[in-house]
């Protein structure tokens, strides 16, 4: 967006706006979604607020506003600064219950802006925190944005064009055809196993609230090390799901059905690749398993593992971007039923998840301070009502569950998480 002050959504953007449109329509804020950054000690404020300065100078999509462009919609550039907001820990409280309060009584509020950056103050360092809109970046888009705030190069950060738009031109309309129907067979398919889901409840007020399970380095490099073992070389995000339809299972899900649905994405984005920072490169890919196939351990591993080489195989894993290209001309409420209703006219995700992978700033750290800690989060629909996030951060895994209360209860999921822990470090056999 760096040579115009309007760009057109591509279609991973639309995706997730319809699903920001749906979270709204619910009464919720929107399809926000947060990075919370604990640093060391206080960094350089005025040079941060001088780098957002930047950001929205070459990349004024960052400050702009949705405005629709016939059947679809726009980024257009509104030139607005966006404000270091600075928020201040109770000296007298418990810094790191403070801090999550603070996190989440920002991220619960009402918020019409694209982006927003705070710094919330400790008694020695604090936090960054980082909330966007999801249809102006994806989370590995995130992790570039926060690596232009803090880098001394800015000027090798540089915008592209939309990575699933080159993917499409590179096909003959004969093989969209081809891909669109091997989507629309296997999101039959994924539709016609009624899943299970977390809450019983569908409406009502609700506020997010947020818990962080983070495994040491040992416990790290054991759950890798099993999931290498169970589902292959590039297979942790199967390991992830698996374990955690495992723990819903065991523990028992609120609203019991047939088997299990978990959407995921996976990213069009070159490793380590600083561009394109705005715009969503992602695709979607669905693990699925029934009630008994979950309560087999082994066999639950393999049949992810198998399901997910066809997956391949099929090319489904790129099969999904004719279909989205296609959604973009569909209203947001209509392409909603098409991304969450079953044939029963059930939710078809049992959970939100996100795999995002490692997130480390070195030995230079975030503008020079060492990132002691992150969690991330999520807003969601409702049901599921609950998104798992994984990342790994130096080397050790963080999984952040994003909540809505009361729908879901917190019993529950207290007891699902430590049964996910069981899960991912194979303590106990069941």
């Amino acid at each position: 967006m760096t040579d115009s002050k309007e760009q057109l959504f591509n279609p991973g953007d639309y995706f997730t706006y319809v699903l920001d449109q749906e979270i709204r329509n619910a009464g919720m804020p929107g399809g926000y979604c947060g990075f919370a950054l604990q640093l060391a000690e206080t960094p350089d404020l005025s040079g941060l607020q001088k780098r957002l300065n930047l950001l929205v100078e070459r990349f004024p999509q960052a400050s702009a506003n949705i405005e629709p462009r016939g059947k679809r919609f726009a980024w257009v550039a509104t030139g607005n600064p966006i404000l270091l907001e600075l928020h201040q820990c109770q000296p007298d409280a418990n810094e790191a219950d403070e801090t999550q309060r603070l996190l989440l009584d920002i991220f619960n509020r009402q918020e019409s802006r694209p982006l927003t950056v705070h710094w919330i103050a400790g008694a020695d360092g604090g936090t960054v925190l980082l909330i966007w809109l999801h249809p102006l970046l994806d989370a590995r888009g995130c992790k570039i944005l926060l690596d232009f705030l803090s880098t001394e190069r800015p000027e090798s950060f540089k915008d592209s064009p939309s990575l699933i738009e080159a993917k499409l031109a590179q096909w003959s309309f004969w093989k969209k055809l081809q891909l669109f129907f091997k989507a629309k067979r296997h999101n039959t398919a994924a539709n016609s196993l009624d899943s299970c889901l977390p809450t019983q409840v569908e409406q009502g007020p609700q506020h997010l609230q947020l818990k962080v399970q983070r495994f040491d380095a040992e416990q790290s490099q054991r759950i890798a090390k099993l999931a290498q073992q169970y589902t292959g070389l590039t297979g942790r995000t199967l390991y992830y799901l698996g374990c955690f339809m495992r723990a819903m299972e065991l523990v028992g899900p609120p609203a019991a059905k047939d088997g299990y649905c978990i959407p995921y994405a996976f990213n069009l984005r070159r490793q380590n690749a600083p561009t394109p920072v705005f715009g969503n490169h992602i695709g979607c890919l669905f693990a699925r398993a029934t009630r008994q196939q979950v309560r087999d351990r082994t066999g639950l591993f393999a049949h992810l593992l198998s399901e997910h080489k066809q997956v391949v195989r099929d090319e489904l894993d790129l099969a999904y971007l004719p279909l989205m290209w296609l959604g973009q001309w569909l209203s947001p409420d209509k392409y909603a039923k098409v991304l969450r209703k079953q044939h029963s006219g059930g939710e078809l995700s049992s959970l939100w998840f996100s795999d995002i992978g490692e997130l480390s700033w070195g030995k230079t750290g975030f503008l020079g301070v060492p990132v002691t800690d992150l969690s991330l989060m999520c807003w969601m629909t409702l049901p599921p009502g609950l998104a798992l996030l994984a990342c790994q951060h130096n080397g050790k895994l963080v999984l952040s569950y994003s909540y809505l209360s009361p729908a879901i209860d917190e019993a529950w999921l207290e007891a699902v998480m430590a049964r996910m822990n069981v899960e991912l470090l194979e303590t106990a056999e069941s």
